[in-house]
Parts: structure tokens; C-alpha cells; sequence
């Protein structure tokens, strides 16, 4: 063997070595490795909601209503009846990807190490997920199917894009946001096939068998799909005023993450517009919307979304970088430092993000992963699991034994039925015999339109309303708690009997005969922020309100490209005491419980009750004022005035609970 023929072989075995070691550890970040993890009362309700619902076959858009699809499950969290399903679908897509990012880095570099280096850390990077947070790994489908058709592949549709493609259309049932972005990256692509390489657009068939192909694979019905869109489009359509959440640091921030992002879309842009001209634009176009759509989620509820964010600006900054650098390398190199400034920038972006969020440095949690217990977890679990299924489920049932009676301790429910859970649906929570049937905005705070809202309470009007009601009030982010499912409140109050209080819940049973209640206006005024409400006395029953409070077209554009002005509204109370939250637009036109002030479980319950005024006299409310978090200065983003305020009565028969406990 010669020494030329002695180095071939060389860099052939470094190559594959390179390929199989990055293959095995795409494996070991992607599969799952189950367990009985849990997280936060709130993010432990919608986990196990969606694994319960995909292995119940429950329908999406009629059953389930929510920012995930019916492969949602996917996301997160564990269950011993998806568990096997996740590992083989997420080994599959571990798959896809691995392939993927191979192909570009391997088209751009031949030396073995330098394509080893970069794909550990690009797999590093899509794996850091704190708080069950993995939109940096849906994203990296998009961002590669763009990479790969504007900057590698010649021909208009390959094998790997279309593995792509069809891979995306199971991540866009995911996450709502994932179907966004996959339509916009997909027609981007497909506009390019015609208009420049006046091909049949065959990536858009594509994409949508797959989606079509994996909807009904979950069993839902090929027809409902549009009633899903519309449903999770209601609710992406309300997310941002809803969720929004303020930092002390919201400024620097955002300031942060746009240079950092400008610097990456002038790299993009140089790079596709080199090579294709006027119509790298359009890969330009598809990249900045992904860029947006993460500044949105990371910066509107700015709080541990924020990780995602930066961290998806240095995933797409490695992402680019081999494209970047060969661009640069054969016309410029004079501006071979620039391609290094968006990575050098980003770095320490994510860095600060994942310190200030999850206490953890960057480059430490990339080297937690190469820990060999990290490695080998995902096939050690899945193998106990199939060497002991049984096993598997007696300590899940176990785990939900104990969570059941940490929840409800001492309920006892004379006949079996079905349940639901207020303000969260919990499905391990319920106690045995009792069948979980969530109403369709299965978590009250996420019932912040007044479509939404209807939905709701039309359920409880409903055949396919749970025959018990455990009911607790509370809420979050400091809003009035009777805003959540306000609509479904007058139909608890008269479609349910209370029956007693067990633990931290009002245990509720359907009535036999339903009871009516009745919204008998009684004023209307017209008020200015920051200026004071006389509310109705309450001696005639308690008071209703809707408040129409709308934006401006200035506000309406901070709305969609950042975040509103946050309304606040102040009541008093006949005691003289203050309460103050959160006003959410929506929800006040849809209209809302103001008076008595209903602060938590004993006040509703007393509210259903025959001694209602005398329990809740001080709690009676005398008067309101609303006022923007930003002072008058911002109240320019809505028509102000008139704030139009209209009251109502609320009448409805009142139970006999002097014996009840």
C-alpha cells in the first residue's frame, strides 16, 4: 500500500468514525428517556393531557383545543402507553436530521474533524431544552430544509428534502407554531422551484401528505383538520396580550437579541444572494420570519422562553456557518472574520440567557451531555422498559397513586362516571373509577378569547359534560381569577350541584334538572383610563360586566410585532379593602363576575348558596378604575376614550349548603 493510498484509507475510516459517533450521540440527545419527571402543577396538567389524549384517540379541535397537536405528546413528559411510540418516532427523526446536517457539512468540508466538530455541536445545540422547552430542535427542520435547497442541493427535490419535508408535516402536529412556520418555509421553497427553476412544486405534495399522512395516524378524523386549524389559531390569535410578561431588563434584551439577529441575517443574506441574486431574497425572507417568530416567543412572555430564542440564534449562526465560510472563502476573504461575528456574538447571548434562567453556563451544559450516564440513558431505559413492561406501569400507576392522593385525599365518589378538573385538567390526579373528560381548553387561563370562552361553556351545555366537577379558583400572572372560563361560570352555578368541599376542591355533580340563569342589564357608562367606576350595588344579585376596551391601530401594530400596553383594573370593596390584577381585553368584552369579588374556593362556594349576601357583604364591590402599565403615555395604543362599561345582574337559583361540608 502506498502512502497515498495509506492516507485515503485514513481519512475514509476518520470520516465514517466521525459520521457513526455523531450518529450515536444524536441518538442519545433525541429519544427520550422517560421516567416520572415532574415539573410545575401548570406544565404537569397539559403533559399528561396530551399523552392522555393521543392514547384515548380524543379529537383535536372538537375534544382538545390547544397551542399542540394530537402528536404533541412527542414534546415531553412521560407515559408508558406513548412511551414506545416516542422512542421509535423520535429515533426516526434523530435520523432525518443526523442525515441532514451530514449532507451540508460534509458538502462544504472534507476534513473529517472539522465535519465531526461542527455536527456535535450542532446537536448539542438543538438538544438544550430547560423548563420541557424543544422549539430549538422543531426549528432546526426548517432551517436545514432551507440550507439544503438554497445552498447544497442542485437538484429542485432530493431524497433528504423530502425526508425533510415529511418529517415536518409530524412536527407541525407537534406544535401549532412549528405548522406556521413549516407553511412558510414550504411555500418559500416552492415559490423557488417555480420561478427559478421552473420545476412542479412537488415539496408542497410533499409536505402536505405527510401532514395529512400523520393526522390520521394519531386517529383523528380526516375532516376535522380544519376545525383543529381553526382552534389553535383562536388561541395563537389571543396568546400574545394573554401570556405577555414583563422583565426589569426588557429593554436591553430585546436590543440584545436584534443586533445579534441583524448580524445573522446580513450573513444569510450575503451568502444566498451571492449565489442566487435577486432570488435569494426569498430563502432571506424565510429565515428572517423564523427569526421573528422566535424573538416573539422568547421575548412576549419573557421569562424562560427566553433561552430558546438566543439559543436558536447561535444554533442558526453554526447552522450557517459552513455555507458562510466557503461563500466568503472563494470571493472575499478579506471578510473571513465577519462569517465568525454572528457565532461570536450569539455565543455569549445564550450563555447569559441559560446562567440567568436555569443557573447554567453554556459550554457547561454542552458538556453534560458527553457525561457517559447522559449517553447511554435513553437505551438503558428504553430497554428496562421492554424487558419489564408490566414493571413499567405498576410504578406509573404507583407514582399516580401518590399524586392522586396528595391531590384529593379522603374523596370518595359514590358511582364511577367521568370528571374534570377546574381551573387545570388533570388526568392522574382523579381519583380511581372516575374517567377524566376534559372540557376543549382543558387550562382556564388559556380560555382568554371570547370564542374560546363559548367554546367552553358550550361543553357544559353539552351531552359530553363530565358528571363531576372538582373546582378550585385560582389563576396566574396576577389576573382577576373569575376572567378564566367567566363563561362556564353561570353554567356550573346552575348545571351542578355542589355536594361538599373535599381537600382543596368544591366536589360538583350534574343536576338531574338543570337550573336557568338569567343576565338582566342594568347600566352603561362610558370612562377614561385612570379614572374612577361607581359600581351597581349588589343587593339584587351579583354583578356581571363587560368592559370594551379596543386598541388603536398604533397599538394594534406594537400588538403584532412585539406586545401591548398591559390594562390593569382596581376594585374596592365595601370592607375597604383592594384588589388588583391583570384586565384582559378579550375577556372583558366576552364579559366577567365583578362583584362580589370571588378570591378562592370558599367564595364561590358561597356564592351558590341561599346566605350568599350576608357571607360575601364584604367583599362587594364599590367601585373600579382601569389604567394601562405604562402610564397615559402608552394608553395612545387604545381608543380611549370611550372605555364603554355596560352592567348586568346576574340572577340564578341558590342552593341550600347549610348542611354541606
Amino acid at each position: 500500500m502506498t502512502l497515498a493510498e495509506l492516507r485515503a484509507l485514513t481519512k475514509t475510516l476518520a470520516k465514517w468514525l466521525a459520521a457513526t459517533i455523531s450518529l450515536l450521540f444524536v441518538f442519545s440527545r433525541f429519544v427520550p428517556i422517560g421516567g416520572l419527571g415532574r415539573y410545575d402543577i401548570v406544565d404537569d396538567s397539559w403533559i399528561q393531557m396530551l399523552h392522555f389524549a393521543f392514547a384515548k384517540g380524543l379529537q383535536f379541535g372538537r375534544d382538545i383545543v390547544f397551542t399542540f397537536g394530537p402528536w404533541g405528546f412527542l414534546y415531553g413528559g412521560y407515559n408508558p402507553a406513548t412511551y414506545s411510540i416516542s422512542v421509535i418516532v423520535w429515533a426516526v427523526l434523530a435520523a432525518v436530521f443526523w442525515w441532514a446536517a451530514w449532507r451540508v457539512v460534509a458538502h462544504f468540508f472534507k476534513n473529517p474533524l472539522v465535519c465531526w466538530l461542527w455536527m456535535m455541536a450542532v446537536i448539542g445545540l438543538a438538544s438544550i431544552s430547560p423548563f420541557l422547552n424543544m422549539d430549538v430542535r422543531l426549528t432546526a427542520w426548517p432551517l436545514l430544509l432551507l440550507l439544503l435547497h438554497f445552498s447544497v442541493e442542485e437538484r429542485p427535490f432530493t431524497t433528504i428534502q423530502a425526508m425533510l419535508v415529511i418529517s415536518l408535516g409530524l412536527l407541525s402536529l407537534i406544535k401549532h407554531s412549528m405548522f406556521t412556520i413549516a407553511v412558510v418555509t414550504v411555500l418559500i421553497i416552492a415559490a423557488d422551484n417555480v420561478f427559478r427553476q421552473r420545476r412542479f412544486p412537488w415539496i408542497v405534495l410533499a409536505f402536505a401528505g405527510g401532514l395529512f399522512f400523520f393526522w390520521v395516524l394519531a386517529g383523528q378524523g380526516l375532516t376535522r383538520f380544519g376545525l383543529y386549524l381553526r382552534g389553535a389559531s383562536e388561541i395563537v390569535s389571543g396568546y400574545t396580550e394573554a401570556m405577555m410578561w414583563q422583565q426589569p431588563t426588557d429593554k436591553a434584551d430585546v436590543v440584545r437579541f436584534w443586533e445579534v439577529a441583524a448580524a445573522l441575517c446580513a450573513l444569510v443574506g450575503y451568502v444566498v444572494c451571492k449565489r442566487h441574486r435577486f432570488f435569494g431574497l426569498l430563502p432571506l425572507l424565510g429565515f428572517a420570519f423564523i427569526v421573528f417568530a422566535a424573538f416573539k416567543y422568547g421575548y412576549v412572555r419573557h421569562d424562560g422562553h427566553e433561552v430558546a430564542a438566543t439559543n436558536l440564534l447561535l444554533f442558526a449562526a453554526l447552522l450557517w456557518l459552513p455555507a458562510a465560510w466557503c461563500t466568503i472563502w472563494q470571493r472575499s476573504r478579506w471578510l473571513v472574520p465577519a462569517v465568525l461575528l454572528p457565532l461570536i456574538f450569539a455565543a455569549p447571548l445564550a450563555s447569559l440567557s441559560l446562567k440567568r434562567y436555569a443557573n447554567s453556563g453554556l459550554f457547561s451544559v454542552l458538556a453534560q451531555q458527553l457525561r457517559v450516564q447522559n449517553l447511554f440513558a435513553p437505551a438503558k431505559t428504553f430497554r428496562e422498559f421492554l424487558e419489564d413492561r408490566q414493571n413499567s406501569f405498576r410504578a406509573y400507576n404507583t407514582y399516580a397513586g401518590g399524586f392522586r392522593a396528595g391531590t384529593f385525599p379522603n374523596l370518595d365518589i359514590d358511582d364511577n362516571g367521568s370528571a374534570d378538573v377546574y381551573p387545570l385538567s388533570h388526568t392522574l390526579a382523579l381519583p380511581l373509577g372516575l374517567t377524566c373528560r376534559p372540557r376543549p381548553i382543558f387550562q382556564s387561563y388559556s380560555v382568554y378569547t371570547p370564542r374560546l370562552a363559548e367554546m367552553n361553556a358550550a361543553h357544559l351545555r353539552g351531552d359530553r359534560a363530565a358528571d363531576h366537577i372538582l373546582f378550585d379558583v385560582w389563576t396566574i400572572d396576577g389576573r382577576f381569577a373569575s376572567q378564566d372560563d367567566s363563561l362556564s361560570w353561570p353554567e356550573l352555578l346552575t348545571r351542578y350541584d355542589i355536594k361538599r368541599v373535599a381537600g382543596q376542591y368544591i366536589l360538583m355533580e350534574k343536576s338531574v334538572t338543570p337550573r336557568q340563569y338569567k343576565l338582566t342589564p342594568i347600566s352603561e357608562t362610558v370612562a377614561r383610563f385612570d379614572e374612577g367606576i361607581e359600581i351597581p350595588s349588589m343587593s339584587g344579585g351579583p354583578i356581571w360586566v363587560r368592559i370594551d376596551i379596543r386598541r388603536s391601530f398604533w397599538g394594534k401594530s406594537v400588538a403584532m410585532l412585539y406586545r401591548p400596553a398591559g390594562v390593569s383594573l382596581s376594585v374596592s370593596t365595601r370592607s375597604g379593602r383592594a384588589y388588583s390584577g391583570r384586565l384582559l381585553s378579550a375577556v372583558a368584552r366576552t364579559g366577567f363576575l365583578l362583584s362580589p369579588v370571588i378570591e378562592n374556593r370558599q367564595s364561590f362556594f358561597a356564592l351558590a348558596s341561599t346566605n350568599w349576601q350576608h357571607e360575601l357583604a364584604h367583599l362587594e364591590v364599590t367601585s373600579a378604575r382601569i389604567t394601562t402599565d405604562g402610564g397615559r403615555g402608552v394608553a395612545s395604543q387604545y381608543k380611549s376614550p370611550p372605555v364603554r362599561v355596560r352592567f348586568y345582574r346576574l340572577d340564578f337559583p341558590r342552593q341550600d349548603l347549610a348542611q354541606t361540608h
